[in-house]
């Protein structure tokens, strides 16, 4: 009987199909720029996306012409991974499944799940680290209403648009928060969230879903206080001195003294005043003397068509690390985090389809952009059937202060 391996679009349509359909978190990514990588691209390609122009208004009937100041941010092609297997032709032969319900059941769904998982997975895990929001308490799980409201309120006080948003929180939080569940959750009514594993529900404009594809933060190590060196800085880059040893970790959250949030569009603090928060892009460990660290998102002050504080960090101001967390330094929890289609880009390329091999077949997701590659070879030393599905990913930061908040639990 013929292997229907043979029949590679298949194979590779199916996969393709099973992948995007058991997406969570990826699924909540932008997703409108695979056109720009349609073509076969190697590893490390990048495209620059530029931001709409942003500008102040002008009173009274003179003319004062604004310059054009873009901004632009980066989504780059450097995630790799697959899944392989393999069979010799004895196994092929005697054992192998013949019929397509096996073949699916077996090798395809599997094969899908696990690429669907590695890919929620990267994507929670670069949602978390670039998210410069944060609400809740690291190490705690929260059991009222009261930390979701504030990630709401987050987005709505940041000038997020409206649309799909999403609220991923672990096993654990969902354990927390089960007396709640029965009063606070609506149950969706969308026939698509029906196939999606973990889905709870809806509730202040979120999708909820209990999600595995969360990570586990350790918090930096500050033995003391952490304070601003030099008054007046802006940019991703923050001069700052601590303790020698002191340490910030790739995703850490934290604060500024008198550094506050403004709207971006009324550029103004509307009720009380709300500290900026901002994340760490870059892991460092202070020298005890005046140390640059990475941040996000770039500080714009007072003055600026992009501003997004209402204050520049003062000479000697102090940094508070996780706010709303007692005794952060070295504390470990699970980062959630609430979120919307504006804040995070994912980018699916073609790999390479080579020509020297038994089979080859790649397809595309015209709505999603990622795409799966499905090669098989034959190994003639060891008389080897070889079996391997690639895929290219690219993530990148769109306005990851606006649509997006971290969510800090146990």
């Amino acid at each position: 009987m013929a292997n229907l391996f043979l029949n590679t679009n298949w194979i590779s349509m199916e996969v393709l199909r099973l992948l995007v359909n058991k997406l969570t978190v990826a699924e909540y990514f932008n997703m409108e720029w695979e056109k720009d990588f349609k073509k076969e691209f190697a590893v490390g390609s990048t495209i620059q996306i530029k931001f709409p122009q942003t500008f102040t208004i002008r009173n009274g009937l003179g003319y004062d012409p604004q310059g054009i100041n873009r901004i632009s941010t980066t989504i780059s092609l450097d995630q790799v991974f697959g899944v392989d297997f393999q069979w010799d032709d004895y196994e092929a032969a005697i054992k192998a499944e013949r019929s397509e319900s096996e073949i699916r059941q077996q090798y395809l769904e599997p094969a899908a799940a696990q690429l669907a998982q590695e890919t929620d997975s990267r994507a929670a895990q670069f949602a978390y680290q670039n998210a410069s929001g944060v609400v809740g308490v690291l190490g705690t799980n929260f059991t009222t209403v009261a930390t979701p409201n504030s990630a709401r309120a987050y987005l709505m006080q940041k000038a997020c648009p409206p649309g799909r948003r999403v609220m991923c929180v672990s096993s654990s939080q969902m354990e927390s928060f089960s007396n709640n569940l029965t009063n606070f959750f609506h149950p969706g009514d969308e026939i698509s969230q029906a196939f999606k594993d973990g889905y709870m529900g809806r509730q202040g404009g979120f999708d909820w879903f209990e999600s595995q594809s969360l990570y586990s933060h350790t918090a930096g190590t500050w033995a003391g206080s952490v304070t601003v060196h030099g008054g007046g800085q802006s940019g991703t880059s923050l001069v700052i001195t601590g303790t020698n040893g002191d340490t910030l970790n790739l995703g850490d959250k934290f604060s500024i003294l008198n550094v506050n949030a403004v709207n971006p569009r009324t550029r103004r603090i509307a009720g009380p005043a709300t500290a900026q928060t901002f994340t760490v892009t870059q892991a460092a460990t202070l020298t005890g003397g005046n140390d640059t660290i990475q941040i996000l998102p770039s500080i714009f002050g007072p003055g600026s068509q992009y501003q997004n504080v209402d204050a520049l960090p003062a000479d000697g101001a102090a940094l508070t690390l996780w706010p709303g967390t007692t005794s952060p330094s070295g504390k470990v929890g699970t980062v959630g985090f609430a979120l919307s289609k504006y804040a995070f880009a994912l980018s699916g390329a073609k790999l390479y389809s080579p020509k020297a091999v038994e089979v080859c077949s790649q397809k595309q997701d015209p709505k999603t952009g990622i795409a799966v590659r499905y090669v098989k070879a034959w190994d003639p030393v060891r008389s080897m059937q070889i079996n391997r599905f690639d895929m290219l990913l690219g993530f990148g930061n769109l306005y990851q202060d606006n649509g997006a908040v971290a969510i800090a639990m146990a």
